[in-house]
């Protein structure tokens, strides 16, 4: 099937997806670590939230091997999904290209308060962690920075509308 492209404002099925699912694997070419496979393939899972302009934003430490490995333009490639059920009408995900940014400190505490209202087990990390293991985890959170994903790409495929049944956005 042909993929469809459709105007931003046709986005509500795409808007309540994002809004439900949890996980955004980020994808990029990691040519700055040289501790490891330098220019290898890197992906990395993360908990994020969207706003109502399909930016999608998480927490990450800038040490982390995909904060680092950012290009300096910032491109990256990501995937979120819907977990299969057994059924090929079950599958259902987004694919995407964009840009990655810090979010400024501005916009930091709106921000945090969207990311903590969803994730309220990752404030517990670093209000009151239960154990020593909790108490490392929180710590590395409190230092963290939040990361705006502004697509530039996305498409959107949905076999419960048919089997490879897809609409694409341009931003």
């Amino acid at each position: 099937m042909v993929a469809e492209t459709a105007p931003i404002a046709d986005s509500g099925p795409l808007k309540a997806f994002l809004q439900h699912e949890s996980v955004l694997a980020l994808a990029l070419n990691d040519s700055v670590n040289s501790s490891l496979d330098s220019g290898s393939p890197w992906i990395a899972p993360v908990l994020y939230v969207a706003d109502d302009n399909l930016n999608l934003y998480f927490l990450s430490a800038p040490s982390t091997r995909h904060i680092a490995a950012l290009p300096e333009d910032g491109r990256i490639a990501a995937t979120i999904y819907r977990d299969y059920n057994g059924s090929w009408q079950s599958i259902c995900g987004v694919q995407l290209q964009g840009h990655v940014t810090q979010v400024d400190e501005a916009d930091r505490e709106d921000i945090g308060a969207r990311y903590f209202t969803r994730f309220p087990e990752v404030q517990a990390l670093i209000d009151n962690p239960a154990s020593e293991q909790e108490q490392r985890i929180g710590s590395a959170f409190a230092k963290s920075n939040f990361y705006r994903v502004t697509p530039s790409f996305i498409r959107f495929t949905n076999n419960a509308d048919g089997f490879s049944s897809r609409t694409e956005w341009r931003l």
